[in-house]
């Protein structure tokens, strides 16, 4: 093995360029798997750690259509509420009534969600479970009119929407209806919260003109009941007092093993494509093998001539194709890491949501052997090609 891995070693190192050009080949495919998995899992942990943070004693109702369904067929209304307000072991409800529309300011239209709220419950306590916090100004006082919070990016993001920065005590309009500003929300990660704005129920029904229409109500349940339970009372009770079943009733551990779904999906998909990557470098080892046969024929036929068995040859062609792989992995592997940290601090500095990368060992290492692994499946081919040459015919040549 020694005299196998010094030949494989010269071999590699008079030939650079090829060399390096096929191990590139490598670098790719391990770099994009490694990238690429430890990036959706970084999103996956991210996501997971933000669903955590809202707490699991909580319930969504909606439309049987989700936010589409607003104000049309099926909608939930105020009377709702109610019915789920009298569930035993609710401890307290929060209706939501949500749009878009065009806010107004110093003469420039920006198109944004709008979030109405009731203020009977504490504003803080409502906009902590959304993961909402302040970034300056002040929450809403109860039955306050008037009044609006801004989400980050509406405020402070000249280059897309409002040209001069929004503040505290500044003046939008919404549908002619002005507005003071009492908030600007702090960065919460993606685009539609950080362009949201929150007023109030009574504002959000002058403005959308609907009297008694919510978009989806929330539902805390009081600690140490079972909220499949309580979950199971809100749908019975609702499928009665409607007398359909054109609504949805969602745990958020529902909500977080459809999006790990989603997101096992996508490691999946994003895994396939890395694996193409692989797949075509490997080819490329194998056609750098077949062209070291060609050209090192008399080489190989003096080593016959000297000695050197069938299985020398194929073991020493062999091994110089899994050290390809193996460098390749290596490397590949290296710069997998680093390209998922620079995407994780390009998200945070662009103001996505924080991508916490957790590199995943048993991604790295198995990604370094399976190189290891298709090196030398591609070098076998040719090995076994140059083991079968004669001698005589091989030093003619």
């Amino acid at each position: 093995m020694k005299d196998y891995l010094t030949f494989a070693i010269q071999s590699i190192t008079h030939r650079k360029v090829r060399s390096w050009l096929t191990i590139l080949g490598i670098i790719i495919g391990i770099a994009s798997i490694v990238a690429l998995v430890s990036t959706s899992q970084g999103l996956e942990n991210a996501i997971t750690s933000q669903f955590e943070e809202l707490g699991t004693n909580r319930i969504y109702v909606m439309p049987a259509g989700g936010f589409t369904q607003v104000r049309g067929t099926g909608e939930l209304t105020t009377a709702d509420l109610d019915v789920i307000d009298d569930i035993v072991g609710v401890d307290y409800v929060t209706s939501y009534l949500y749009d878009k529309k065009t806010i107004t300011f110093n003469n420039e239209d920006v198109f944004a969600g709008v979030m109405g709220y009731e203020t009977e419950v504490d504003a803080e306590t409502m906009f902590e479970g959304l993961g909402v916090s302040l970034e300056s100004g002040r929450w809403f006082n109860n039955n306050e009119k008037g009044s609006i919070i801004l989400g980050n990016k509406l405020a402070n993001d000249p280059d897309n929407y409002f040209e001069k920065e929004i503040v505290v005590n500044n003046k939008v309009e919404i549908d002619g209806k002005k507005f003071e500003v009492i908030g600007i929300a702090e960065p919460i990660g993606n685009e539609e919260d950080d362009t949201s704005t929150y007023i109030t129920m009574e504002d959000a029904r002058i403005i959308y003109d609907d009297e008694d229409g919510l978009t989806f109500i929330e539902v805390i349940t009081i600690e140490g009941i079972d909220i499949n339970n309580i979950a199971l009372d809100v749908e019975r009770q609702l499928e009665r007092a409607r007398g359909d079943e054109d609504f949805t009733v969602l745990k958020l551990e529902q909500v977080l093993e459809q999006l790990s779904v989603i997101l096992d999906i996508l490691q999946v998909v994003l895994g396939g494509i890395a694996a193409i990557a692989l797949v075509v470098g490997g080819v490329g080892i194998m056609n750098s093998m077949y062209t070291n046969v060609l050209e090192r024929k008399k080489e190989i036929g003096i080593f016959k001539a000297v000695g050197a068995s069938p299985e020398d040859i194929r073991n020493m062609f062999v091994v110089e194709a899994g050290i390809i792989g193996l460098l390749g992995g290596v490397i590949g592997a290296i710069v997998g890491i680093l390209i998922s940290f620079a995407i994780g601090e390009a998200a945070m500095a662009a103001g996505f949501l924080y991508l916490d990368i957790q590199i995943e060992y048993f991604v790295v290492i198995g990604g370094i052997l399976f190189a290891f692994i298709v090196g030398m499946i591609a070098g076998y081919l040719p090995a076994r090609e140059a083991a079968k040459l004669y001698p005589v015919e091989a030093l003619r040549e």
